[in-house]
């Protein structure tokens, strides 16, 4: 995705809001999916779910990804699911492309594995999904799907210890998604 300021500096912040299920629509939920998330952080947020300008770390709570385990381990220490932005690891933003995640469907052998040029990635776990009528007709329940929206921090503009959002005319907006699928009998989890 591409964007330029036209004559002033301007905040942008694009994402891609796909709803990802490897096994199929028709194949039930998420939660059995192996998840690896290449993010040692994430950026916490209020009732409302506003990034409140913290950076906390993964460790020891739900949010913890980096060994790659079932979606639904963890799923229910949480109010409704994953709606979070990780801080990723690896190069800083826009040097060249960093390893997001990687998921992988054990029942169809499908592996989805992402890149991006961007600080973060939002995972969502389709919470708010309830009675939706899709493709074909099938009707879609909670956690249906997941999606990985790589991205700038949420409300970057309100937090200054967040990377900036802003771009001018010289400095054009310029995000990096690259997704690469296979049909491995095991994806290669490991590092950045």
């Amino acid at each position: 995705m591409t964007a330029k300021a036209l004559n002033k500096p301007t905040p942008v912040n694009l994402a891609q809001h796909t709803y990802w299920n490897l096994g199929g629509h028709t194949s039930g939920d998420i939660l059995s999916n192996d998840i690896q998330i290449f993010g040692s952080q994430i950026t916490p947020v209020d009732d409302e779910l506003i990034p409140t300008g913290k950076i906390q770390s993964v460790k020891g709570t739900p949010f913890d990804f980096l060994k790659p385990h079932p979606v639904g381990t963890k799923i229910k220490e949480l109010p409704k699911g994953y709606d979070i932005n990780y801080v990723l690891d690896g190069v800083p933003e826009g040097k060249e492309l960093k390893r997001v995640a990687v998921v992988y469907d054990k029942k169809s052998g499908r592996s989805m594995d992402l890149s991006t040029n961007k600080p973060g990635v939002q995972f969502y776990t389709g919470n708010n999904i309830k009675d939706i009528k899709g493709k074909g007709g099938f009707v879609y329940q909670s956690h249906a799907a997941l999606c990985l929206e790589t991205q700038a921090f949420p409300d970057s503009v309100n937090h200054p210890n967040f990377p900036s959002t802003i771009i001018s005319p010289e400095e054009p907006y310029k995000h990096v998604m690259l997704f690469k699928f296979s049909t491995k009998d095991r994806p290669n989890f490991s590092s950045v």
